[in-house]
């Protein structure tokens, strides 16, 4: 089944427009000396992190599209890239009181690597584990 295995991250994708698309006089300003290493790209390197995980454990698992099955990690970054680029694109041009940035895009590329990384670090360690116990049985 295509959906079952996306929906975490179609759940994802949905908090994360919801978030990044809310209005400016909402959202509670934090300002620290570094404002472009401020807690906000923490914030960004979280949620895309989450998302490009969520994205590649979902490719991997559907069948129904072979290209997103056998090109997961690809596909993710890929349409996280997209993602990401509409919801900076929205705050710079569309979303009363925010303002996307460069700094913010580096902070949800930064995020896409790591969370692509930390899926492949644990699909490896899976499949390493999975073949050493074939050995010994």
């Amino acid at each position: 089944m295509f959906r079952k295995p996306l929906l975490p991250g179609l759940i994802w994708t949905i908090l994360i427009a919801l978030l990044t698309l809310i209005p400016g006089n909402y959202i509670p300003k934090v300002t620290t000396f570094f404002n472009w290493l401020g807690p906000d790209k923490l914030v960004h390197l979280f949620i895309f992190g989450v998302y490009a995980y969520l994205l590649v454990e979902g490719f991997h698992r559907q069948t129904l599209v072979v290209i997103t099955h056998e090109k997961a990690l690809l596909s993710s970054l890929l349409l996280g890239m997209v993602f990401a680029t509409f919801t900076e694109v929205m705050q710079r041009f569309v979303i009363p009181g925010r303002n996307g940035n460069y700094f913010d895009f580096l902070a949800d590329l930064l995020g896409l690597a790591l969370g692509s990384m930390i899926w492949s670090i644990i699909r490896r360690n899976d499949k390493k584990n999975l073949s050493d116990s074939k050995k010994y049985n």
